[in-house]
């Protein structure tokens, strides 16, 4: 593999990320007001790991969980791409690698967004997570 093909599939698992991290996001939110939770609260859920309580209020808090829900998406859309090489579009292995990357973010939730692991339903996580899996699977597959 060249150059060009190398950063070009580098590209290629950036842009997947970002794009599996919208149904992603759409999962997340759609269902949140039957949790109890604002529309929006998902995106300022994960603000609030920088931000704090101040991130449950106002457009700063949901602009920047967007931006982060979108970078942390790219990244780990490449980190799929990485690990899984050519095999990348089973979808089987989407689904375990998106229950892969809740587990590990369910673990680490207290520590680094304490607000996000109190509030955020874990079923509600789990789906979004599977979803997100999926998509970089089928994305792998065009």
């Amino acid at each position: 593999m060249n150059t060009q093909q190398k950063r070009n599939g580098a590209f290629t698992s950036l842009f997947y990320g970002m794009i599996a991290a919208l149904p992603m996001g759409a999962l997340a939110m759609m269902p949140a007001p039957l949790s109890g939770m604002q529309f929006a609260a998902p995106l300022r859920l994960i603000a609030s790991s920088l931000l704090g309580q101040a991130a449950l209020s106002g457009a700063t808090g949901l602009l920047l969980g967007l931006v982060l829900h979108m970078m942390t998406g790219a990244a780990l859309g490449a980190v799929y791409a990485y690990l899984l090489g050519p095999g990348a579009a089973k979808m089987l292995y989407g689904a375990l690698y998106g229950l892969a990357v809740w587990l590990l973010a369910t673990l680490s939730l207290g520590h680094v967004a304490p607000i996000m692991a109190q509030q955020m339903p874990y079923w509600l996580f789990a789906m979004a997570h599977l979803v997100y899996g999926a998509t970089l699977a089928l994305l792998w597959r065009r």
